[in-house]
């Protein structure tokens, strides 16, 4: 096999490769004979149908798995016999069988640039304790009694807190919402022995505040204003008038916490095991916060000390993705206006994007340095537990499709770079706070 690799820029190189047509055909060959053992044809018992059949039956398949081993072969070489070569991406492979049964490849890398790594053993990081007070366990206790909490009937007025139980229908200008509108509104055309909650009413406000005070039997129009981003844009801004009956009151009925709140979670256990228990988790939980403020700090103290120039075309493409998690993240708060202008906010997050990127290429550098590898086992490990969240039950077929979309390498890196953040969290010098 013969592999040149030639520089374009500071972040791009030119790969070029032929593998012999001995090597082709042996690869082939392979390939056929792992079929072979594997697929029943009709009038051959299991493994005995010749090779010249198998080709013509799979040709697809087997030139398929065949172009896929010969640039991962390539690959494994080109990164052999480059040591220092640090690659990002392989870009978008183009190879070709000739006549003489030899395959040749071209592709342009994307390759890391060159920089001066920090100092990256011993950075200082500081973590709150782990310690757990009887205060925090308290607490838990009781959130978990508040979730186990019943509304029930009271023969009284409505207060902070309660649920009142309401008829309502809806009008806007003196006509039915949804003749208004000319069109259904759905919520807003009423509903029946609907709750309303006076502890955090956040999609009407003032229905809450105006069915305070109020008793079992009474009727109250209440009047609210929606907001001008309201999602039917012919109420936005409206006033609506809410005409409720209000047919119950129901008060917050919090239990007591004690062993019988618990039994069916933990049978059989008094409050003192109880309490160790939850002093065990809430122990685990701050101990994996901690775990990640050390990552977060670690990564923000590298990223400080960090200015080399990045792949143009690396950071648009990273800052895509930034912009939809930024996206996503503002649509699951409420603000459905941040997609208003993509521009400003492509631009906002490109400093966050290269700050991530630079910080990613420092790690594989430590990585690198340390020797740092993801083992096959590890590999194995982590595409199983993809192919198991996306409910791919052909594990074979999913792992050729990580090979199609050359997601392989990636998630090569990412396993590498977990285990760099590991090793620089072991070594930092950790402060840990006291509980305030």
């Amino acid at each position: 096999m013969e592999i040149s690799i030639n520089k374009i820029s500071d972040c791009q190189v030119s790969l070029s490769a032929t593998v012999p047509a001995s090597d082709v055909a042996a690869a082939k060959d392979s390939i056929l004979a792992a079929y072979s053992k594997s697929v029943r044809l009709p009038g051959f018992r299991p493994g005995k149908a010749p090779k010249s059949v198998i080709a013509k039956r799979y040709a697809a398949d087997v030139n398929e798995e065949l172009e896929m081993r010969l640039k991962s072969d390539i690959q494994d070489k080109c990164l052999e016999q480059n040591p220092d070569l640090k690659v990002l991406d392989f870009g978008t492979p183009e190879g070709t069988i000739a006549e003489d049964g030899s395959y040749t490849l071209t592709a342009t890398l994307t390759v890391v640039p060159e920089f001066e790594l920090p100092e990256y053993m011993g950075i200082e990081v500081t973590v709150p304790t782990t310690e757990v007070t009887d205060a925090e366990i308290d607490e838990t206790l009781q959130k978990f009694a508040e979730s186990s909490a019943k509304h029930e009937p009271v023969e009284r007025a409505s207060a902070k807190g309660d649920i009142v139980v309401v008829d309502f229908k809806t009008t806007c200008e003196g006509k039915p919402t949804a003749e208004y509108c000319g069109k259904s509104v759905g919520f807003l055309e009423g509903r029946e022995d609907y709750w309303v909650s006076l502890q955090d009413e956040r999609f009407i406000p003032e229905l809450a505040e105006g069915l305070e005070g109020v008793s079992a039997g009474e009727s109250k129009d209440i009047v609210a204003k929606l907001k001008e981003d309201f999602p039917i844009s012919d109420l936005a801004g409206k006033e609506v008038t809410f005409s409720c009956v209000v047919k119950e009151v129901r008060e917050k009925q919090v239990p007591a916490v004690t062993e019988e709140l618990f039994a069916a979670a933990l049978p059989g256990k008094t409050m003192e095991e109880i309490r160790d228990i939850v002093r065990e988790n809430l122990k685990s939980s701050k101990e994996r916060s901690n775990d990640e403020a050390k990552a977060d700090q670690i990564s923000e103290k590298l990223a400080d000390q960090l200015t080399f120039a990045l792949p143009a075309d690396l950071v648009e493409r990273e800052n895509e993705n930034t912009v939809q998690r930024k996206l996503y993240a503002a649509i699951q708060a409420g603000n459905y206006d941040a997609a208003k202008d993509m521009d400003a906010m492509r631009e906002e997050a490109k400093a966050e994007t290269e700050r991530n990127l630079r910080v990613y290429f420092a790690l594989q550098e430590i990585a690198r340095r340390e020797m740092i590898s993801a083992s096959d086992n590890e590999m194995l490990q982590a595409i199983t537990n993809m192919a198991e969240q996306a409910r791919e039950k052909n594990l074979k077929s999913f792992i050729r499709k990580l090979q199609r979309e050359n997601r392989m390498t990636g998630i090569r890196l990412s396993i590498i770079t977990s285990k760099v953040i590991d090793l620089l969290a072991r070594n930092a010098k950790v402060t840990v706070e006291e509980a305030k």
